[in-house]
């Protein structure tokens, strides 16, 4: 796994959205062209979720999470070591619930980038 990958993950779970947004751009930047949509799915995600951290924004963020995951359609279950099915899942239950009038979603509720751990055994 490309480092750039692994340290915007890292940052994307620690919930510093805007410096996972910037070094996954710059790897978005060297990366091969089937990359580029999974990435862009990611990019949205962190900037999706800076704006609800950072300016308590609802309405754009659940935009932004759903052309995340319209970005994610094409990738199988786990890309590029990234448990893609259940972070798919994951946001798309929190954009559901910030969708319900009234609510306010809790920054303790977004999704983190789990990775596939990898077993030689069945």
């Amino acid at each position: 796994m490309d480092a750039r990958l692994r340290d915007g993950i890292r940052l994307f779970n620690d919930q510093k959205f805007f410096d996972c947004h910037e070094v996954l751009e710059e790897f978005y930047r060297d990366s091969e062209v089937e990359v580029k949509p999974f990435l862009e799915g990611l990019i949205t995600l962190a900037a999706a979720f800076r704006m609800f951290v950072d300016f308590k924004e609802i309405k754009g963020p659940v935009r932004a999470i759903y052309q995340a995951l319209i970005r994610f359609e094409s990738y199988p279950p786990a890309y590029l070591q990234v448990r893609l099915k259940e972070l798919s899942a994951e946001a798309e239950a929190w954009a559901k619930a910030a969708e319900v009038a009234g609510a306010t979603p809790s920054a303790s509720n977004i999704p983190k980038i789990q990775l596939q751990r990898f077993s030689f055994f069945s």
